[in-house]
């Protein structure tokens, strides 16, 4: 499995875009990263041009692009608009495509928590409704969403990986499938068993420390990191694994965590 980190250029300090893009590639090479992950904000700017020309010389590559959907973009509740959502989404995965990009994670609570007062069950068939109009436009931008299951303190929707693989099951398209992020999952006291059982679905993956730090930097954590890897091994899953939470120095952060991580894939491998 490769192992990325959720960074970007505004993450190292000094110079131009296109110098702190090429400082970002040096610190994740010499941690060892095999790629980068940006929110899709980074892309939606005015300066995506300048961006894009910073990034395109890069060998290291931003493969993954998550927090896609705007709070103000609302999927659920009273007086949705999902038609001016998808055309946010449909921009943003072309930009994310052009960046080098492959797979968005749509999590997104700020966008998809049920309101208070609106009907859970009503909220989920919007969701599986946008989802469905989503899968198209990401099929052409030849892009993969991943639907992200959260934790309750920040999601009241899509809970568990069991949660997110209905959702694939009933959206019934190619390019909507399905992510496990470890720290959530820490967060719900759920099993590592709805990774393997997911199968087919699994297209991405996050993880974290249980207090959401670099693995490798918690002495106290809790998360079966281990197991984690097997898991995704049973699924038939081979391919990205992103670190995704509290950054303090990137250098130091990044050769922490690929050096923790680095081993416990190669013992399963």
């Amino acid at each position: 499995m490769r192992l990325g980190i959720c960074c970007s250029p505004g993450s190292v300090e000094g110079g131009s875009l296109s110098e702190r893009a090429q400082k970002l590639q040096g610190v994740l090479r010499e941690a060892g990263a095999d790629y980068f992950e940006m929110g899709v904000g980074s892309v939606m700017g005015e300066d995506f041009d300048e961006l894009e020309a910073a990034l395109r010389p890069l060998e290291l590559k931003c493969e993954a692009f998550n927090s896609f959907v705007p709070a103000q973009h609302r999927l659920t509740g009273e007086g949705v608009d999902h038609r001016t959502a998808l055309e946010y989404c449909a921009l943003a995965l072309s930009r994310c495509r052009k960046i080098g990009g492959s797979v968005v994670v749509l999590g997104s609570a700020g966008a998809r928590k049920v309101p208070a007062g609106f009907s859970p069950e009503r909220a989920l068939e919007q969701f599986t409704q946008f989802c469905r109009a989503l899968g198209p436009v990401a099929a052409n931008e030849g892009m993969m969403i991943a639907i992200e299951p959260l934790n309750s303190r920040e999601d009241n929707l899509i809970l568990s990986v069991e949660d997110g693989a209905r959702l694939v099951d009933e959206v019934r398209h190619p390019s909507i499938q399905l992510l496990a992020d470890l720290f959530h999952m820490v967060a719900e006291n759920q099993s590592v068993e709805s990774v393997a059982r997911a199968g087919k679905r699994l297209v991405h993956t996050h993880l974290a420390s249980s207090s959401r730090v670099p693995p490798g930097t918690q002495a106290d954590d809790s998360a079966p990191y281990a197991a984690f890897f097997d898991a995704c091994r049973r699924a038939g899953y081979d391919a990205r694994c992103s670190y995704e939470g509290t950054i303090h120095d990137l250098s130091s952060d990044s050769r922490t965590l690929i050096g923790f991580l680095r081993p416990l894939l190669a013992a399963g491998a």
